[in-house]
């Protein structure tokens, strides 16, 4: 739905389950598209075309616990938020990346007050989305700047105490280390580091060939090791895949 939060419920519990489902339906910021009780069939189920923004998952659940669920999950959702009657499991969930943590019993302003916390996060996301889309440069020449727009940015690349800004016009080498500019691109989720030399721009992937990226111009750029998880996390979020089975 337009403007609204798409959420998920997952908890072997139906009266758990109807509670939540409750809450979300008196907050008209939030939309419920879907609840599962077996985490299983949720595993299998879940999927990216889901646009999930908020997945509301208990943790002491049979057959898979929802710290083990969120493993496989967690990138199908923007945010995560662990719903249980322990609080024991706290250190654990936020090691998977949890926003929120509620123990049970949830009350509506409990309920209220959290989901008001991660409303305040998504209206900062786009307040930065929209305020922070370009910066400039200084070149080797006295007094001249050159724009860079975000959109424009293909790659940064590494060169010791220098960095290499690869833009869909031109190539720029400035005074600059890496983690300045990953500083400047923090929060923008178009870019991401794809190894300890690179920070690319997703916008201006063309192809991906086992560790190799190709951008914008046949930059090519090697995946490095480290960042191969995180990498593979994206495209796999990204990859349009049939829903049908395997033809025999």
């Amino acid at each position: 739905m337009e403007g609204k939060l798409n959420c998920v419920i997952i908890d072997d519990e139906k009266h758990a389950v109807d509670l939540l489902a409750d809450y979300i339906d008196a907050m008209p910021s939030l939309n419920l598209v879907k609840y599962f009780t077996d985490p299983l069939k949720a595993l299998m189920d879940i999927t990216i075309e889901d646009n999930i923004d908020i997945l509301f998952m208990d943790v002491d659940m049979p057959g898979m616990t929802g710290l083990d669920l969120s493993l496989a999950i967690r990138y199908k959702t923007k945010y995560l938020v662990f719903t249980t009657a322990h609080s024991k499991y706290a250190i654990d969930a936020f090691g998977v990346q949890a926003n929120e943590y509620l123990l049970k019993p949830i009350s509506m302003p409990k309920f209220a007050l959290m989901i008001n916390r991660l409303l305040k996060s998504e209206l900062q996301l786009k307040k930065e989305d929209k305020s922070e889309d370009f910066f400039f440069i200084k070149t080797d020449q006295i007094q001249k700047y050159v724009k860079v727009n975000f959109k424009d940015l293909v790659a940064v690349e590494g060169l010791n105490n220098y960095v290499k800004i690869h833009t869909v016009a031109d190539i720029y080498v400035v005074y600059l280390t890496m983690k300045e500019l990953e500083l400047k691109l923090e929060g923008n989720s178009t870019f991401i580091r794809v190894q300890r030399s690179f920070i690319i721009s997703t916008d201006h992937i063309n192809k991906v060939e086992g560790a190799t990226i190709t951008l914008n111009h046949k930059l090519e750029v090697p995946l490095g090791t480290t960042y191969k998880k995180q990498f593979f996390t994206f495209m796999e979020k990204k990859t349009l895949r049939s829903t049908r089975g395997v033809p025999e």
